[in-house]
C-alpha cells in the first residue's frame, strides 16, 4: 500500500478533529495580545434562601435544598462550644471535646462507630472554632436517616473514656511543642494576646494548658456547653425543610437544656482589653532564623457589622486577593522579600481581628514592615482606582460563587447564616453586594477600620539581626518562645 492511500485511510477512519480543517482566518492586523479580553457579563446566580424550623427544645432548624444528586450536607452548631468558652488556664478544652466526639458513644466503640459510618458511606467530623463548636455530616440521601442517629449520638452521649482522653491529650501536649519551632505560629498567638488582651479570643493553648485538663474537665464541658438552646441543624442537599425537620425530632428531639444557667462569654471590655497606646514591636527571639514572620493587626468589625461589605472588598484588594494584592504585589513581585504576603479579616460575634502577615527574608525585616505601613496608608488616603477595583470585585464575586458549588459549601455558609443572626437572603445577595461596593465605600471602610495608632506588631525571628534596625520605627520589647522577656545577644551579635 503506498504512503498516500495509507495516509487518506487512517485519515477517513480518524475522528473529526483529527480531519481537514479549513484554513484559518487571516490574524486581525493591530491585534494587541497585550491587553486582555474584558470579561463578560456575570452570569446569573441563583440559591435558594434556607427554610427554617425549631423544634420546642430549642434546636433550630435551616435546609437550603440542591436537589442535583441524592446527597446530604449537614452542619450542627453548638453556639456554646466554642473555643471562647474555654475556661482560663483551660484553653484547648473544647478542642479536646470535640475530638472525643468521633470517639465512640456510650453503646459504641470508637473502632464500631467507625464501622457503621462506613457501611453507610457517611462521614462525620467534629471541630471546635472561636464562638461554636460544629459537626459536619456528609451522606447519602438512603443513608441519611441511620447517619443523622449517629451524629445525634455522638454529640448527645459519647463515651468520653479515659483512654481515649490521655491519647488525645499526649497528642495534642506534642502538637503545642512542635508548633513552638513555627515562626508564624508564635507571632500569630502573641498578635491575639495583644490584640484582645485578658478577653476569650485572645486566650490560646498551648502545651501547659493542654496537660492541666482532666476528663472531669471534659465531662463537665460536655455536660454544660453542648445543649440544644440556640443549637442548629443546618443541611444543604437533596433534603426538604419538612423531611429534616421530621428526622430532628426522631433524634434529637428528647435533646433537653441542662439544669445549669447558660454560660456567657464576657464582652471585650469587660474583659480589659484596650487599643494600644502607641506602637510597640514585640519580637520573638528565634536565634539563627533566616526569615522573619511579620504579624500586624487590631481589632475590627463583627459579622453583622452593616460596613461588612466594604470591609470585606477593602481587605480583598489590600491583602486577600491572591497574588493580585497589594501587599503581595509590593513584598513579592516588586522587591522580592517573601514568597507571599496578605491579610484576613475575622468578623466573630464579638468583634472581630484585623491581621497582615508576611514571611520576609531576615535583612529585609524593617524595610518589609514600612512597606506594610505605607499599604495601610495607600488605602486609607486615596481612593482605589476603577480599574483595580473592578478587577478584584470580579474576582472576589467570581471565587465566591465557584465556592458555593457544593453543598457542604452552602451548608457552612447557611450555618452561619443562622450563627451570627443575618438576613435570610445573604448567600442568595452576597455576589450583587460584593459588586456594588464603590470605591468612596472602601477608602470609609479603609479610614474607620485600618488604624495605625492601634495597630499592634510582632515580629518572629533573629533579635540580634533585625532589633536594631527595627527599633528605627518603634520600641523593641524581645520576647523568648514562651512570651517571656528575653535577653538577646547585643545587636550584631550571633544569637545564643
Amino acid at each position: 500500500m503506498s504512503r498516500s492511500i495509507l495516509v487518506s485511510a487512517l485519515l477517513a477512519c480518524a475522528p473529526p478533529f483529527l480531519a481537514a480543517q479549513p484554513a484559518p482566518e487571516a490574524v486581525q492586523e493591530g491585534l494587541d495580545r497585550a491587553t486582555p479580553v474584558p470579561p463578560g457579563p456575570a452570569r446569573p446566580f441563583q440559591i435558594q434562601p434556607p427554610q427554617e424550623a425549631a423544634l420546642k427544645t430549642g434546636l433550630r432548624i435551616a435546609v437550603s435544598e440542591v436537589r442535583r444528586l441524592p446527597i446530604v450536607s449537614v452542619r450542627v452548631v453548638l453556639p456554646l462550644g466554642g473555643s471562647a468558652f474555654d475556661p482560663q488556664g483551660k484553653e484547648g478544652l473544647s478542642a479536646i471535646v470535640a475530638s472525643l466526639l468521633t470517639e465512640g458513644t456510650r453503646n459504641l466503640d470508637g473502632l464500631e462507630f467507625a464501622q457503621k459510618l462506613a457501611e453507610l458511606g457517611a462521614s462525620v467530623a467534629v471541630e471546635a472554632g472561636s464562638d461554636s463548636m460544629t459537626a459536619t455530616l456528609f451522606a447519602g440521601k438512603e443513608s441519611l436517616d441511620k447517619a443523622l442517629g449517629l451524629l445525634a449520638r455522638a454529640i448527645r452521649s459519647p463515651a468520653l473514656e479515659a483512654s481515649q482522653f490521655a491519647r488525645l491529650q499526649q497528642e495534642a501536649v506534642v502538637e503545642f511543642q512542635q508548633a513552638k519551632g513555627d515562626p508564624g505560629w508564635l507571632a500569630e498567638r502573641r498578635l491575639k494576646e495583644r490584640v484582645f488582651g485578658g478577653h476569650p479570643y485572645g486566650r490560646g493553648p498551648d502545651e501547659a494548658t493542654v496537660a492541666a485538663l482532666t476528663l472531669a474537665d471534659v465531662r463537665s464541658f460536655h455536660a454544660r456547653h453542648l445543649r440544644p438552646e440556640g443549637a442548629v441543624l443546618a443541611a444543604s442537599g437533596d433534603v426538604s425543610l419538612p423531611e429534616l425537620q421530621a428526622l430532628a425530632a426522631k433524634h434529637f428531639g428528647s435533646w433537653r437544656p441542662a439544669a445549669a444557667a447558660l454560660p456567657q462569654v464576657p464582652a471585650i471590655a469587660e474583659a480589659g482589653a484596650s487599643p494600644a497606646q502607641g506602637m510597640v514591636i514585640d519580637v520573638i527571639d528565634m536565634p539563627g532564623s533566616e526569615q522573619s514572620a511579620i504579624r500586624a493587626g487590631h481589632r475590627s468589625i463583627s459579622r453583622d457589622a452593616p460596613d461588612y461589605y466594604a470591609v470585606a472588598v477593602m481587605n480583598f484588594v489590600l491583602g486577600q486577593a491572591s497574588m493580585l494584592s497589594r501587599l503581595n504585589q509590593n513584598l513579592r513581585e516588586t522587591h522580592g522579600w517573601a514568597y507571599g504576603a496578605g491579610s484576613r479579616v475575622n468578623a466573630l460575634k464579638q468583634g472581630g481581628w484585623f491581621m497582615v502577615s508576611a514571611n520576609v527574608q531576615s535583612d529585609a525585616t524593617a524595610k518589609a514592615l514600612r512597606e506594610i505601613l505605607g499599604e495601610l496608608s495607600r488605602m486609607r488616603t486615596g481612593p482605589v482606582p476603577d480599574d483595580e477595583l473592578d478587577t478584584d470585585k470580579r474576582l472576589m464575586a467570581g471565587l465566591f460563587v465557584l465556592q458555593q458549588q457544593t453543598i457542604q459549601a452552602i451548608s457552612s455558609q447557611v450555618a452561619g447564616i443562622e450563627l451570627y443572626g443575618l438576613p435570610k437572603d445573604t448567600l442568595a445577595k452576597h455576589r450583587d453586594r460584593v459588586l456594588a461596593v464603590t470605591a468612596a465605600e472602601v477608602q470609609a471602610a479603609a479610614q474607620a477600620h485600618l488604624r495605625a495608632s492601634d495597630l499592634e506588631i510582632v515580629i518572629t525571628g533573629d533579635a540580634a539581626k533585625i532589633r536594631a534596625e527595627l527599633g528605627q520605627i518603634a520600641p523593641i520589647r524581645v520576647l523568648g518562645v514562651d512570651g517571656k522577656p528575653a535577653a538577646p545577644a547585643p545587636a550584631g551579635q550571633p544569637g545564643s
